[in-house]
């Protein structure tokens, strides 16, 4: 079985001394700065207020108190909900933001020990996970406010987590994994994907500590305390939130909430149903380019140079300790099989824990090829050129990836919401999708911004109930929308209002 050293911590031990120096000799340069840096490139280009989509959902849902469209998403409303206590900004939108930009240098300091396990040198940690900190993706979900960035962070915990009871199989630390892994799944449902590799590497690690009733013991109880997250939504639903995602409105324009004080409401809502269609949506013969679409994505990520030294570490790791190997190589397969046939227009960013898997086989990669040269005619020459090469890679990431990426001066989903309530008259209805009503619904129930106005995000309203809504108030009150279908067009008259358009009734 691989040994695996003990964990660092960010201090070193060492007799105590007053003085500042000495403290600061001991202090562990290379975590602190794998967490730092990172932490403040997504700081210099994190948006300023709340992001578009998702991002404005979750943040209303945490401010508020109130419930998110499927999976739930328990845990993220909760720690989200703890973290927006900190005063780091009047700004709710920000705050949620940098919550995120927290949760991905976590992440990174967590994969430092991971590879500092491997016995990867500093340098060629450094040049891994600099690259993994600086994909296009994983740099992107660390500006706003998501859910992927506690994903990461729970799987890196979840993954050191196992390594360390590997080190001593004992009860407690296998339930430590165990609840995290039930823990995440509050976060997000994804963290079943992990599952078929975390259970290989204890079963072929110690088969025989199954045998001991304190296993079970540890284990049952780590997963009923993983298990009781769930019991925030229920809490939320029994208070009647003001901002609910789980249920629909009907054609009278009523919100009709799913029961989550009921079991069937809480498992239609966990396992993402309304979402069931999606999953292995493509035919055979649309898997292909998916294939290659996903590929691309990758050598994207880790700028190309990662690549083979990523194989390299692949197949090295797993001639060192199969049971290791086989831990990342299913975690891995399963994540990227799973999205690659999942059939939504933004999985480009479900991938990051593909990711994560990826930048420990490059860590490793680099540390063989840095073992290869120490037998060449210069090897002090040689090993410092890869360190160069791989600190380098990152360097050039940054610079090719900031300007992708960068949010800090993206005010535009603010502005669109903004416009939006000041175009529109007293009691005016707003129908739009993701791009347009979260957003605004933010600034009502967080900002207290035009409560008069109703907005009903067309998600929760089937298509022919949202026009016999339209068509019964139409002569009533100001409805606006966006992206009318053609049916509304067949029926009213829609006038540009901004972001939006107003619908009128025709004139015969």
């Amino acid at each position: 079985m691989l040994k695996i050293p003990p964990l660092p911590s960010f201090v070193r031990s060492g007799q105590t001394n007053s003085t500042w120096w000495p403290r600061l000799v001991r202090l562990d340069w290379p975590a602190a700065a794998v967490f730092v840096l990172p932490f403040l490139l997504y700081w210099l280009t994190l948006a300023p207020t709340i992001y578009n989509l998702d991002s404005a959902e979750f943040t209303t849902a945490v401010v508020t108190n109130g419930i998110i469209r499927a999976t739930g998403y328990p845990l993220y409303l909760l720690l989200g909900k703890i973290w927006s206590w900190l005063p780091l900004s009047s700004d709710m939108g920000y705050r949620m933001n940098l919550f995120s930009a927290f949760l991905s240098a976590l992440t990174l300091l967590q994969m430092e020990v991971i590879l500092r396990r491997l016995k990867v040198e500093p340098w060629l940690r450094l040049g891994a996970l600099g690259l993994l900190a600086t994909a296009p993706y994983f740099w992107a979900m660390s500006l706003i406010a998501e859910v992927y960035t506690l994903h990461t962070a729970l799987m890196a915990g979840t993954i050191l987590s196992l390594l360390r009871w590997a080190d001593e199989p004992t009860p407690l630390r296998l339930a430590l994994p165990i609840l995290l892994m039930t823990l995440s799944l509050g976060n997000h449902m994804a963290t079943v994907l992990l599952v078929p590799g975390a259970v290989w590497f204890v079963l072929t690690s110690q088969p025989a500590q199954f045998k001991h009733w304190p296993v079970w013991v540890a284990g049952g109880t780590a997963v009923l305390l993983g298990l009781a997250v769930f019991l925030v939504l229920p809490l939320r639903y029994a208070s009647q939130p003001v901002f609910n995602y789980a249920g629909e409105y009907d054609a009278a324009g009523v919100f009709h909430p799913v029961n989550l004080m009921r079991f069937s409401g809480i498992w239609w809502l966990i396992t993402g149903q309304s979402f069931a269609g999606q999953m292995f949506g493509y035919q055979l013969n649309e898997i292909g380019p998916q294939v290659a679409a996903y590929g691309a994505q990758l050598w994207t990520a880790f700028l190309a140079i990662g690549i083979g030294p990523g194989l390299l570490g692949l197949v090295v790791l797993t001639r060192r300790s199969w049971r290791l190997g086989g831990l990342l190589l299913l975690m891995f397969l399963a994540n990227a099989i799973f999205y690659i046939n999942y059939r939504v227009v933004d999985k480009d960013t479900m991938f990051l824990p593909t990711y994560l898997i990826w930048a420990i086989w490059l860590g490793v990669g680099y540390q063989q090829l840095a073992l290869w040269l120490q037998n060449q005619v210069q090897p002090q020459f040689s090993c410092w050129l890869l360190r160069g090469v791989a600190v380098g890679a990152v360097l050039l990431a940054v610079g090719l990836n900031w300007s992708l990426v960068d949010r800090s001066a993206d005010w535009s989903t603010r502005e669109m919401a903004e416009t939006i309530l000041a175009e529109v008259e007293q009691d005016a209805l707003v129908l739009g999708w993701w791009d347009t009503v979260p957003a605004v619904q933010y600034l009502q129930l967080v900002e207290g911004q035009r409560p008069d106005v109703q907005t009903i995000n067309r998600f929760l309203i089937p298509g022919a109930a949202m026009e016999a809504l339209i068509l019964s108030q139409l002569d009533e009150r100001p409805i606006y929308i966006n992206n009318p279908s053609m049916t509304l067009l067949q029926q009213a008259t829609a006038v540009p209002a901004g972001p939006v358009y107003r619908l009128e009734p025709r004139v015969p």
